[in-house]
């Protein structure tokens, strides 16, 4: 044991001499100036290691060691500047830790987007309200007129009007900020006969095997055979009036000597595909899948709704092996952004979604839209920052 002593010496001593050479290299070098951090954020209330409150802001995630306690509200915005603490090491081991130099709350006002169903209400006089598919009512202050309709599918978004309850008593007052309908257009197709009219002066009318009446406009004069059998696709004319006053106006999308094509009309979803090196087909609302030839570029959008005609091309195999081949003849309705909800195209969305939570899209002072994801806790989270800590 003494024959050590020697050697555990030189260790001690050694280990002072490091200590005090770190010293003499702290106190004598110079700090560099801290990485300062500065925006718009959430301040999230994150349950992990007996719970604790973050910032989340533009894709990354702020720990706060001194984040007033005022300021401690989950989903609450800010604007805030905050310097960079290195080397420093946190129990919560979430984000990177910093110090608050200034905070102030920011615009709280609250986005909202959903698909919906505009609803007639008959109470004080009657209005239209907006019910989202997951049973919320909206009062919109500035539904245009042509969305005036009752069972309307509509897609919006909407700024929450804090304090904005009118004589209705009825859901949440809000401003419109878009609005579009999504359920596409209507179509009507079938199999009927090409007839003449002898009313004002003669026409040229469908009247279908089911005995309902079409008056299309601009109807090919080499159907204008009076009795001709025919397999056609309409899209229907909504609030046109005309002289006749005889059938549902229509537009011809589609027509063919009965027996020569098998069309198909109908609204679904443009989904890519990631076999045979990849392709977009469209799935139907009512699941059949249908490989499409002669898509434009545009509608070749991953969740993209659409309505389309199309030519059943029979007999025609591919190699990607999927689906109905249909020539397209027309897509008389598109919407980027009607999938699931409003803005469903982010994965972020989808994801927040498909786990069971709430989604919706909020409003920087500046004008720009984040999205947030909202557990039934009540916890909300930045939607992009759930979807990369969740995959």
């Amino acid at each position: 044991m003494t024959g050590s002593y020697p050697n555990y010496m030189v260790v001690f001593l050694t280990l002072i001499g490091a200590v005090i050479a770190c010293g003499c290299m702290a106190a004598g070098g110079e700090d560099g100036p801290a990485d300062r951090v500065s925006g718009n954020g959430t301040v999230t209330y994150v349950d992990l290691e007996g719970g604790f409150y973050g910032i989340t802001a533009g894709g990354g995630r702020y720990l706060p060691v001194n984040l007033p306690a005022e300021y401690q509200q989950d989903g609450l915005r800010v604007r805030f500047v905050a310097d960079v603490l290195k080397d420093t090491v946190t129990l919560q081991q979430w984000g990177t830790p910093v110090e608050i130099v200034e905070i102030e709350a920011a615009d709280t006002r609250r986005t909202v987007a959903a698909n919906a169903t505009v609803t007639y209400i008959d109470l004080e006089g009657g209005f239209y309200g907006l019910i989202t598919d997951d049973g919320r009512r909206f009062l919109p202050e500035n539904l245009p007129e042509e969305y005036r309709t009752d069972g309307l599918r509509v897609a919006f978004s909407a700024d929450v009007l804090d304090g904005g309850a009118g004589i209705q008593m009825w859901g949440t007052a809000v401003e419109l900020r878009s609005i579009e309908r999504i359920d596409g257009v209507m179509l009507v197709s079938g199999n009927g006969t090409v007839t003449y009219i002898d009313l004002e002066g003669g026409f040229y009318g469908i009247v279908a095997d089911d005995g309902r009446h079409y008056l299309p406009l601009g109807l090919d004069e080499a159907r204008l055979i009076d009795g001709l059998n025919v397999t056609f696709v309409l899209e229907v004319q909504e609030d046109v009036a005309t002289i006749q006053q005889w059938g549902t106006p229509v537009k011809v999308l589609a027509i063919d000597t009965a027996g020569n094509a098998t069309f198909v009309a109908t609204t679904g979803t443009v989904t890519y595909v990631d076999l045979e090196g990849g392709f977009y087909g469209i799935v139907a609302d009512g699941g059949e899948h249908y490989l499409p030839f002669g898509l434009e570029e545009r509608y070749r959008v991953d969740g993209m709704r659409i309505t389309f005609v199309g030519e059943v091309k029979e007999g025609v195999m591919t190699i990607q092996q999927w689906g109905t081949p249909v020539e397209i003849i027309a897509v008389p309705w598109a919407c980027s952004s009607c999938g699931g909800m409003a803005g469903m195209a982010d994965p972020a969305a989808v994801w927040c979604i498909e786990q069971g939570h709430a989604y919706e899209t909020r409003q920087n002072p500046d004008g720009s839209e984040y999205g947030v994801c909202i557990f039934a806790n009540g916890t909300v989270v930045d939607a992009w920052d759930y979807y990369r800590q969740t995959h």
